[in-house]
Formats: structure tokens, C-alpha cells, sequence
């Protein structure tokens, strides 16, 4: 019954549900956050690829982006039109290899406007 209700629920308020998963979306319009990658690799390798973690918007507001440790440390933050983490902290201190939590907002946007997710440093 409750999944019943949950999917009614869902429908009402305008998300749309995976019956076969437990996927969930919101019909918000987050399509201004773009995340580049979600694996980086800042090894400043010639060619250059991958060397950075980037959130931008694509209408040219300004990001906010916070990223922290998975024990939920923060270690970086930025405000700009294309945010860029280059794996190291505000105080540059080399972050290792690991995975790292991001959320990404347009502070200035209404409705808000966010994403959060996972990004892989890989040195």
C-alpha cells in the first residue's frame, strides 16, 4: 500500500518514478548546472585531459561549489561562472586519490537550482 501511495503521491507533485528502480527526478529545471566529469586526473599530463574537476552554467550565472571528504569535511569552495577544483585545498595541499562529494548551486537563481553528486580524484 504504501508504494502505491508513494507513486500517487509522485504523479501529484509532477516527479517522475522508475517502478523497476529506486531512481526518483524532479521535474525542476537543473539543465543550467553543467558537470563536466565526473573522474579527474590532476597530473598535468601533456595532453592536458582531465586534469580538473569543472561545474559551470550554461546561462552565465554565477556557481556556487563546495566539495568535501566523504567523512564530510569540507576542503574546497568557489563561487564563479565556471568553477574549477583542481584537487587541491584552498590552502594547497594535495588532496589524495578517493572519492569526494560536490554541491553545486546558483545562489541567485529562483527556483533554486542545484546538483550534487560524487567526483573520483585519481592521482
Amino acid at each position: 500500500m504504501r508504494v502505491i501511495q508513494f507513486i500517487i503521491l509522485a504523479v501529484v507533485i509532477g516527479w517522475s518514478s522508475l517502478l523497476a528502480g529506486c531512481v526518483a527526478e524532479n521535474d525542476v529545471d537543473n539543465d543550467d548546472l553543467i558537470v563536466v566529469c565526473n573522474v579527474f586526473t590532476p597530473n598535468d599530463d601533456p595532453g592536458k585531459t582531465n586534469n580538473f574537476f569543472e561545474v559551470r552554467s550554461e546561462k552565465g550565472n554565477v556557481v556556487s561549489l563546495e566539495i568535501f571528504t566523504r567523512a564530510g569535511a569540507l576542503v574546497f569552495r568557489i563561487e564563479a561562472q565556471k568553477c574549477v577544483w583542481d584537487g587541491y585545498t584552498l590552502s594547497g595541499q594535495p588532496m589524495p586519490s578517493g572519492i569526494y562529494f560536490y554541491t553545486a548551486e546558483v545562489p541567485d537563481s529562483s527556483p533554486k537550482v542545484s546538483k550534487s553528486g560524487f567526483v573520483y580524484l585519481y592521482r
